[in-house]
């Protein structure tokens, strides 16, 4: 690659967080995921010294003005906001796997990385409104100034890249290969992450949390009447479970062992987990240095459920269709038992505020209570000179994501904007 870019770490400093405003207000009925949003602009706003840029997908009736009296009504100054309508796909809204991709160098220029596009793996790469999703990033990107585009046919999502900004990547090898460049070996892919994002290594974790995972693949667990427990994501992203603090220090979230003895998810989340961290304690930054691993809880297990004709139901059915793969039965007529693609883990960082995540609400186990404050400890420690703020992000986890994967944080050099 010409000249010296890099994708500088999250935890550097930031210009510009760009997100999708919803289409829908309540994923589930009674959970109004339009709040933590608002929450995560509001606090972007008052602390987190970035430009703040709302894309409303223009095919959805009304959302700009919806978005702007939801805000305006919340107290939030919609006049420091950057509004766009860019995108045609209504389903695009975790921006950081489809949005603007900026690497710098110490010139202050810049350079866009347009990697394809596939929607989770679900459909062919760049097919259909797929390749609406991926001209958004190249659309925003261009909105800053930056018209510098390496381009890349192989799949990757912003959530499944973590960078310590000098020369090193993270992101999860059953996802990277197997579900997204499946007509790719493990050499070829690594080869073409090197190329486009100018890394030197890139750390391998063998698989996503297990609660992360594509769901279609099986249920995660049964209830005692045999009735089937399903996962409520498919994106198998590293952003749910290991994140880069610093040059040298990394976040990994951690399963204790009486967690572990509690439930087969807990289990086998642990069994992943320490598999990862057997990995990262061996591995070196590029100037031989072993890396600073923190653990941090990794959240409870949230339970709801979805009845035949809930929306989501319907969705996750036709997903899924008659069978998972591994030849469970949907389970036709009944209660679908979904768990939340909850994780502590799923935080923003943005200058001189840390958006954390936390779930306890009222009539729920204290345990939960317990680990939202364990978890805003750790992000304290690890950030002593940011806020931390924790979002309460349940209802927007019930959608699929979380904090971090609804924004998507952008670093572009003055002498570039």
């Amino acid at each position: 690659m010409e000249g010296t870019f890099r994708y500088p770490g999250e935890f550097e400093p930031q210009t510009d967080v760009f997100v999708e405003w919803l289409p829908y207000g309540e994923p589930i009925k009674g959970y109004n995921a339009l709040a933590p949003v608002t929450e995560v602009v509001r606090n972007l706003l008052d602390y987190g010294s970035v430009k703040v840029h709302i894309n409303c997908c223009p095919l959805v009736d009304g959302l700009l003005d919806s978005c702007k009296t939801t805000l305006a009504e919340a107290g939030v100054d919609i006049d420091k906001i950057i509004f766009t309508q860019f995108d045609e796909d209504p389903n695009s809204f975790y921006f950081r796997d489809n949005g603007p991709n900026v690497m710098v160098d110490d010139k202050g220029n810049t350079l866009v990385v347009n990697p394809s596009w596939s929607f989770y793996g679900r459909y062919e790469k760049n097919e259909g409104l797929r390749n609406y999703s991926r001209q958004i990033g190249l659309q925003s990107a261009i909105a800053l100034g930056c018209y510098n585009i390496i381009s890349s046919d192989m799949v990757s999502e912003g959530g499944d890249r973590e960078f310590n900004g000098n020369g090193i990547l993270i992101a999860i090898e059953d996802t990277e290969v197997r579900k997204r460049n499946p007509d790719h070996t493990k050499e070829e892919v690594e080869a073409e992450y090197k190329r486009l994002w100018n890394v030197d290594k890139i750390i391998w974790l063998p698989q996503p949390l297990y609660d992360d995972d594509d769901f279609r693949m099986a249920p995660l667990d049964y209830l005692e009447d045999g009735t089937p427990i399903v996962g409520a994501s498919f994106a198998a992203h590293s952003d749910e479970m290991c994140r880069f603090i610093g040059k040298n220090r990394i976040l990994l979230a951690e399963v204790t062992e009486e967690e572990a003895a509690s439930n087969r998810i807990s289990a086998e989340n642990k069994r992943r987990l320490d598999a990862a961290y057997d990995i990262l304690k061996n591995e070196t930054d590029l100037e031989g240095n072993p890396f600073d691993i923190i653990r941090i809880p990794a959240s409870a297990h949230i339970q709801y459920v979805q009845k035949p004709g809930d929306d989501l139901y319907d969705y996750y059915h036709e997903l899924v269709g008659d069978a998972f793969m591994d030849g469970t039965p949907w389970p036709k007529d009944a209660d679908l038992h979904l768990f939340g693609a909850t994780s502590y883990c799923n935080f923003l960082v943005c200058n001189g505020i840390v958006l954390g995540q936390r779930y306890w609400q009222e009539g729920m186990d204290k345990t939960i209570k317990e680990k939202d404050q364990q978890a805003e400890d750790v992000l304290k420690e690890c950030f002593p000179d940011r806020k931390v703020v924790m979002i309460d992000s349940l209802a927007l986890n019930m959608a699929g994501g979380g904090v971090h994967c609804w924004t998507k944080n952008v670093f572009v050099p003055e002498v570039n904007s």
